[in-house]
C-alpha cells in the first residue's frame, strides 16, 4: 500500500452576535417634556486565525465587527407634535442633526500577520482601536512592531483618525471638543456648533519594555493634524514596577504639546498578602483637554488633584469587604483666576458575596465639602433558580448637593429587575425593566432586551 502524504491546514474561526432591543424616555429639546424612544441594535463579531505548518512561522489572524442602530420608534411628544428629526431642515427648532434613526458602524476591522521573520516582526492593517497611555484611539492605516530580542519592542503606526461624518463610522472615540457631519446643502444659520467633517492624519511611535525582570514600561507619542493645524500632540510614559512578591507600584503621565501641559499624572503603590488581602493608595492630577483646532482647546473641564486609598479583606465563605477614602482638590483657579480652588473628602465601603447559586453586591458613598455633597447607595442581587435562568434585581438611591448650581441639586431613585435565560449552548436571552425617578426628569421607564449569540470552530 502506498500512502500519499499532504500538508493539513487548520483554521480557528470564532462567530458572536448580539441583537438588542430596548425602549426608553428621555427630555427633548426645544422644550419638548418626554420623548418615548424604540432602538433595535445588531452586532456582529467574526475571527478566524491560520495556525501555520512551522510552530514559528507567521500567524496570520483576521477580525471584524460590524454594527448597526436603527430607532424605529417616533421619536416624539404627541402633547407639542414636536419630534428629533435629522433631516427636516425648515423646522429648525425640532432638528437634531446628530440623531440618526440608523447608522451603520464599523468598530474594527484588520488583518494581522505576526511572527514574521522568526518572530521579530508583527505587522497589522485594517481599522484599528489602540489603547494606551493616550486614551483610544480608533484609525484606518497599519501598524508595525519589531521585536529586539525578548525585552525591548518598538511600535510605529499611522494613517486616518475613524471620524465621525466618515463612512462606518459614529466617531465614538474622537477626543471631547467639537461635534461634525457633512454639512454639504444646510443653511449656514443651522446648527453652527456643527461643524464640516474634516480628514485627520495619525502618526505615533512608541517603546515598550516587556518581560525584563520586573519592570514594564512603554513610552508612547501621537500626533493628530488636519488641514486646520495639529489636533492632538502628546507624550505618554507607562511604568509597572513589581517591587517584591507583596509589593507593586505603578506611575503614568501625559504631555499635551499643544496645551503645554500635563494633562495626567498618577502615581501608585499597592500591597498583596497572601491571604488576598490588599491595601493600595494612589495620588492623581487630572486636567482634561480638547480638540486643539476648537474654540474649546483654551477650556478645562473640572480640574482635579485626588488622594486615594483602599483596602480589600476577604471573609468567610465568598464574602469581601472593600472600604475607600478619597481626597479631591478641585483645581479651579487652573482654569480661571477669580475662581479659588475647593476641597472635597469622602470614602465609601461595598460588600460582596458570591456563592455558587448567588451573587450580592451592596455599595455605599459618600463626599461633601466646598463644592457640595454626594451620597448614595447602590443593592444589586444575582440568583440562579436553575441551570439555565438567572434572576437580576437592584434598587439605588442617590442625592447629590451642587453649590455652584442650585438647579443641579438632585436625589434620584432607581428600581431594576431582570432575568437571564440560556437557550442552548450557543445562545442566552437577557430582559431587563428599569425605573428611575427624579424631580428634573419625572420618571424615566426603560426596557431592554438582549439575545447574545456566539461560537468557536
Amino acid at each position: 500500500m502506498a500512502v500519499a502524504p499532504r500538508l493539513a491546514n487548520a483554521l480557528d474561526a470564532e462567530v458572536r452576535a448580539e441583537s438588542t432591543a430596548s425602549t426608553w424616555q428621555v427630555r427633548g429639546p426645544s422644550g419638548a417634556p418626554v420623548l418615548s424612544l424604540r432602538r433595535f441594535t445588531q452586532t456582529l463579531t467574526l475571527g478566524a486565525s491560520h495556525r501555520p505548518e512551522d510552530p514559528r512561522g507567521p500567524r496570520v489572524t483576521i477580525r471584524a465587527r460590524l454594527r448597526i442602530d436603527s430607532d424605529f420608534g417616533a421619536a416624539c411628544d404627541p402633547s407639542t407634535d414636536r419630534c428629533l428629526d435629522e433631516l427636516n431642515l425648515s423646522r429648525a427648532a425640532e432638528f437634531a442633526p446628530l440623531f440618526a434613526r440608523r447608522s451603520l458602524d464599523l468598530p474594527w476591522a484588520y488583518v494581522d500577520v505576526e511572527s514574521i521573520g522568526r518572530g521579530a516582526l508583527d505587522l497589522r492593517v485594517g481599522r484599528q482601536l489602540v489603547v494606551d497611555a493616550l486614551g483610544f484611539m480608533l484609525f484606518d492605516g497599519g501598524r508595525a512592531r519589531l521585536h529586539l530580542g525578548r525585552a525591548i519592542a518598538l511600535e510605529v503606526y499611522g494613517g486616518l483618525e475613524t471620524r465621525a461624518g466618515f463612512p462606518l463610522s459614529n466617531g465614538r472615540y474622537e477626543r471631547d471638543g467639537v461635534a461634525r457631519l457633512d454639512r454639504d446643502g444646510w443653511d449656514a444659520s443651522l446648527a453652527p456648533s456643527i461643524r464640516d467633517a474634516v480628514t485627520a492624519g495619525v502618526f505615533a511611535a512608541a517603546v515598550e519594555l516587556r518581560g525584563a525582570g520586573p519592570v514594564y514600561a512603554r513610552a508612547t507619542w501621537r500626533r493628530v493634524w488636519t488641514s486646520e493645524g495639529t489636533v492632538e500632540e502628546k507624550a505618554a510614559l507607562r511604568v509597572d514596577v513589581d517591587v517584591s512578591r507583596r509589593v507593586s507600584g505603578h506611575a503614568e503621565a501625559v504631555w499635551s504639546f499643544p496645551h503645554d501641559t500635563a494633562t495626567l499624572a498618577l502615581a501608585g503603590v499597592t500591597w498583596r498578602s497572601g491571604r488576598g488581602h490588599l491595601v493600595g493608595v494612589d495620588v492623581e492630577r487630572v486636567r482634561p483637554v480638547f480638540d486643539a483646532t476648537t474654540i474649546w482647546a483654551s477650556f478645562w473641564t473640572d480640574p482635579t488633584d485626588d488622594a486615594r486609598a483602599r483596602v480589600e479583606v476577604p471573609l468567610s465563605r465568598g464574602w469581601s469587604l472593600t472600604v475607600d477614602a478619597l481626597g479631591r482638590r478641585y483645581a479651579l483657579s487652573a482654569s480661571s483666576t477669580q475662581t479659588p480652588d475647593q476641597f472635597n473628602a469622602g470614602g465609601g465601603a461595598g460588600l460582596h458575596a458570591r456563592r455558587p447559586r448567588w451573587e450580592l453586591s451592596a455599595r455605599a458613598r459618600g463626599e461633601g465639602g466646598g463644592l457640595g455633597s454626594r451620597v448614595g447607595a447602590d443593592l444589586s442581587a444575582r440568583r440562579w433558580m436553575s441551570q439555565s435562568v438567572r434572576l437580576d434585581g437592584g434598587v439605588s438611591l442617590w442625592s447629590v448637593n451642587d453649590t455652584l448650581r442650585d438647579d443641579r441639586d438632585i436625589t434620584s431613585g432607581s428600581l431594576w429587575v431582570g432575568v437571564m435565560v440560556r437557550l442552548g449552548r450557543v445562545a442566552r436571552m437577557h430582559l431587563t425593566l428599569e425605573d428611575d425617578v427624579n424631580r428634573v426628569v419625572g420618571q424615566r421607564l426603560r426596557a431592554f432586551a438582549l439575545l447574545d449569540l456566539g461560537t468557536s470552530l
